[in-house]
C-alpha cells in the first residue's frame, strides 16, 4: 500500500538588486592575449618557441582589455567581482566564503570578444591609457608589461540575491568593504597595490524588492 506524505517546501526568497559602484582609484587590466596563451601551451607541450620577439606595445595594450563582443564597450569579468566579494567574506562577519557563490547571481551584460567570459560593463569611464610597468617573471628576470588603465570609471551591478541566506543590507556592507579593502583586477589592495578600489554610489543605488523601489542611503 502506497502512503502519501505531504511535504511543505518554503519558497526561495530572492531579491533583485541594482546598485552602481564608482571607482575610487583607476582599474588596471591584464587579460592574457591569444599569443601569450599559445606560447604557454607550446611550452607545456614541449614545442620550441622563439626566445625573443619584436614587442608590439600597442597590440599588447589592446589585447589586455576586456571588450564586449556585442556592445563594443569596456568592462571586467563577473568572476573578478565574485572573487572580490569572496576574498572579503569572513565568518566574523557572518558570511562564509563558500556560501557566496551559492547565494549571489550577477547578471552578465555582455561577453568578452576573445575569451567569451561574461562581463560587467562600465557605464562610464575615460578612454583607457597605456601603462608600461616593469614586472618580475620566471626566475626573477625582469620584463615590461603594457596594460590598460581606466580612470573615472563606474559600473551598474545587477544581482539576484538569496535573501534567506544573505539579506540585502548585509550584502551591501560586504560590497562596500570589498571595494575598500580588496579591489578589482591588477595591483589591487589585496595584492599590495592601490588600484581597483570602489564605493557604492549612494545617489544612484536602489534596492528593488518585490517590485517596490527602496532608496539606499548612507547612515547618518
Amino acid at each position: 500500500m502506497t502512503k502519501t506524505v505531504n511535504i511543505n517546501i518554503p519558497p526561495l526568497e530572492t531579491d533583485n538588486v541594482s546598485i552602481r559602484i564608482v571607482g575610487c582609484a583607476p582599474i588596471v587590466q591584464h587579460k592574457w592575449s591569444e599569443k601569450a596563451k599559445k606560447m604557454m601551451r607550446d611550452k607545456h607541450n614541449g614545442v620550441k618557441t622563439k626566445t625573443r620577439d619584436v614587442r608590439d606595445p600597442q597590440g599588447e595594450f589592446e589585447a589586455a582589455m576586456y571588450v564586449g563582443k556585442n556592445t563594443g564597450l569596456y568592462g571586467f569579468p563577473i568572476s573578478a567581482m565574485v572573487g572580490c566579494l569572496v576574498n572579503t567574506a569572513h565568518n566574523n562577519m557572518g558570511i562564509a566564503k563558500n556560501m557566496l557563490s551559492k547565494v549571489i547571481r550577477f547578471t552578465h551584460q555582455d561577453y568578452d570578444v576573445t575569451e567569451n567570459v561574461p562581463l560587467i560593463l562600465f557605464d562610464k569611464t575615460d578612454d583607457p591609457i597605456m601603462r608600461e610597468d616593469p614586472v618580475r617573471v620566471g626566475m626573477g628576470s625582469a620584463d615590461l608589461r603594457y596594460r590598460p588603465q581606466f580612470n573615472n570609471w563606474s559600473a551598474i551591478l545587477e544581482i539576484q540575491l538569496d535573501t534567506t541566506q544573505l539579506p540585502v543590507e548585509q550584502f551591501l556592507k560586504l560590497l562596500q568593504r570589498a571595494g575598500f579593502g580588496v579591489g578589482l583586477q591588477e595591483m589591487r589592495p589585496q595584492k599590495g597595490g592601490d588600484f581597483g578600489t570602489f564605493d557604492i554610489d549612494m545617489t544612484y543605488g536602489v534596492q528593488m524588492i518585490k517590485n517596490e523601489v527602496v532608496e539606499v542611503k548612507k547612515a547618518s
